[in-house]
């Protein structure tokens, strides 16, 4: 998989992009295997995702450059372990769980699996369009969820690097809070 064309620039100084993009079945699992980018290093750890500290929350941030940069299940990874201090059915634990399905709804349809992406993607869109806000945590959600169904609407199945599409970003707003 790659970045789509209109992936912004990674905005997190200082992070490094892993050796691969990781694709379940197909390059070796960061993390159990033992030639994986990220073998012997302990899962992430976070203080909890607010919408205060979201502009310096570093493991929020880096799960956005990686997923911009279509690292989907390297996103993921990190977006988990916010996920899991969030309180269940808030707009955060709602935005997490929607990028995360999301993320992997993606990785489905890059292997051409479209059940797999339907069923990913459906249960992606529910959690987004639960965030009450229109943008949270930096995140416009109406934008993410309306590019992703036009993603899979005009490109049911991953299309060949020379005709890559434009996809679902986040482009992360600046300052705390929600936007009104």
């Amino acid at each position: 998989m790659l970045p789509f064309l209109n992936a912004p620039e990674c905005r997190l100084p200082g992070s490094v992009l892993p050796a691969y993009r990781h694709t379940p079945g197909v390059t070796p699992h960061p993390r159990t295997s033992p030639d994986g980018h990220r073998a012997g290093v302990a899962e992430p750890i976070c203080a909890s995702l607010t919408c205060h500290n979201w502009p310096s929350h570093e493991t929020w941030r880096l799960g956005v450059d990686l997923y911009n940069q279509a690292y989907c299940w390297e996103a993921h990874e990190q977006w988990e372990a916010a996920w899991r201090l969030a309180t269940p059915g808030q707009d955060t634990a709602h935005l997490l769980q929607g990028l995360i399905q999301l993320s992997a709804a993606l990785l489905k349809w890059d292997l051409g699996n479209k059940r797999g992406r339907d069923g990913l993607w459906r249960k992606a869109r529910e959690h987004l369009r639960a965030v009450s806000h229109h943008h949270w945590l930096g995140v416009d959600v109406p934008a993410i969820v309306t590019d992703a169904d036009e993603l899979f609407r005009r490109h049911p199945v991953s299309p060949t690097p020379d005709a890559w599409p434009m996809g679902p970003v986040i482009q992360l707003a600046e300052g705390p809070g929600p936007i009104r």
